[in-house]
């Protein structure tokens, strides 16, 4: 948690340490250099109440440019869609990331700048510690985030970070294509964007759930180019988790979940002809929710 600059410790009546990140705060209404507790030239003041608040107060308008050509076809086909191997060893958080940090794990180095966007209980900070990373959690309404903040107006100076993990968040947000721009500005060229999005769950108070060719389109307009997506887990096991139906039909779906998981020969030409790409794809297409790992390449 962020501790208020204008409180000494006690015990030792000293002023704690800005956290690392300070030095890169700016107005998420006009972008200005931002020295919280003290307020913007352009009139955004900065809550004082933990956690400090800079989410935008006014309306704010921004002009994105997107593509017309549709590309996204031919980027699935160059993509790596295998499952990562799981090579991570640390502690596990409540959303677990394994996979997504086993994916990235050659790019991890002490020392680097870490944004969770969404971050929620914060939960992936022992993460970031097991790899020495800097850590910033950010979240709309989460009083355990180190900031609150609006990834479509985000409180971060150009290439402040080295990494940016959202993990189930850009289903949440109604500008996606807004979000990802966002992301690629705080970002490092060359910077990695990595997380999780819905594509077969259930409505859970989302806006955009996103298909393959969905999550290859939106992060290539930002100046992405996606280097692996996976499946997280399947929509047959997600609409009996999360589906809105009565206790009595999801027992009955996570039932043939679990006999299509068991019984994959009943599909024989599949079974037995496809190959392990085609395989991929098929449980790609099944996905409740999508992983992905992309570079921030313009």
């Amino acid at each position: 948690m962020i501790v208020p600059l204008v409180i000494a410790n006690e015990r030792e009546n000293v002023v704690p340490p800005e956290p690392w990140y300070f030095d890169r705060l700016v107005c998420p209404e006009c972008r200005a250099r931002l020295r919280p507790p003290e307020a913007c030239g352009c009139g955004f003041s900065p809550s004082p109440n933990l956690p400090l608040d800079l989410r935008p107060v006014r309306p704010l308008f921004r002009t994105i440019s997107l593509p017309i050509a549709n590309t996204a076809p031919s980027l699935l086909d160059n993509c790596e869609i295998s499952r990562p191997k799981l090579t991570y060893s640390g502690p596990r958080a409540v959303r677990d990331s394994a996979e997504l940090f086993s994916a990235v794990a050659d790019s991890l180095h002490p020392g680097g700048r870490f944004l969770d966007l969404g971050c929620g209980p914060r939960d992936q900070a022992p993460v970031a510690a097991h790899y020495a990373l800097r850590y910033a959690g950010v979240d709309y309404s989460s009083q355990q985030a180190d900031l609150l903040a609006d990834a479509h107006a985000l409180p971060f100076s150009e290439e402040s970070f080295d990494l940016v993990l959202s993990y189930a968040v850009f289903e949440h947000l109604h500008d996606p294509y807004l979000a990802a721009e966002e992301v690629a500005r705080v970002l490092t060229p060359g910077g990695l964007f990595f997380g999780a999005v819905s594509q077969g769950e259930p409505f859970h108070v989302s806006y955009f759930h996103h298909t393959p060719l969905g999550v290859l389109a939106l992060l290539h307009a930002a100046g992405f180019t996606v280097r692996r997506m996976w499946p997280s887990y399947d929509t047959l096991h997600a609409l009996a988790v999360m589906g809105r139906y009565p206790r009595l039909t999801k027992l009955l779906i996570e039932i043939l979940y679990r006999f299509a998981e068991a019984t994959p020969f009943l599909a024989p030409r599949a079974f037995f002809r496809a190959t392990a790409r085609d395989k991929d794809l098929e449980a790609l297409y099944r996905a409740a929710s999508i992983c992905f790992v992309a570079e921030r390449t313009r």
